[in-house]
C-alpha cells in the first residue's frame, strides 16, 4: 500500500479499502489474462482465416471470369469461322453474309 495521503483519503480505513479494491482488481486482471490472450489470439486467427477465404474466393472469381472471357472469345471465333466457311461454300465473301440479310445487299434490281 502506498503512503497514506490525508488530502486524498480522510481516514486510514478509506485508504486501506481503496488499496484493497485496487489489489482485488489487479488480481482479477491477472486471473483473466490467459483467457483474454486466448480470446485475442482466436480473433486474430479468425481474421487470418477470413482474409484467406476472401483471397481464395477472389482468385476463384478471377479465374472463372477469365475462363468465361476465353470461352466467349473462342465461341466468337468459332462462329466467325462457321460463317466464313458457309460464305465460302456459296461463293460469297464474309461481308455478303452480313449485308444480304440487313438490306445492304449488292443486288440493284433487274
Amino acid at each position: 500500500m502506498r503512503k497514506f495521503r490525508p488530502e486524498k483519503y480522510p481516514t486510514f480505513s478509506e485508504a486501506l479499502k481503496k488499496a484493497w479494491k485496487v489489489a482485488k482488481f489487479n488480481k482479477e486482471i491477472a486471473d483473466r489474462r490467459a483467457e483474454t490472450i486466448a480470446y485475442h489470439e482466436a480473433k486474430k486467427q479468425e481474421a487470418q482465416e477470413l482474409a484467406a477465404r476472401i483471397a481464395r474466393i477472389e482468385s476463384e472469381t478471377a479465374a472463372r471470369i477469365a475462363m468465361e472471357v476465353e470461352a466467349a472469345k473462342r465461341e466468337r471465333e468459332e462462329r466467325a469461322a462457321k460463317v466464313e466457311a458457309e460464305c465460302l461454300a456459296y461463293g460469297y465473301g464474309r461481308g455478303e453474309h452480313y449485308s444480304s440479310f440487313s438490306g445492304w445487299g449488292n443486288y440493284c434490281g433487274d
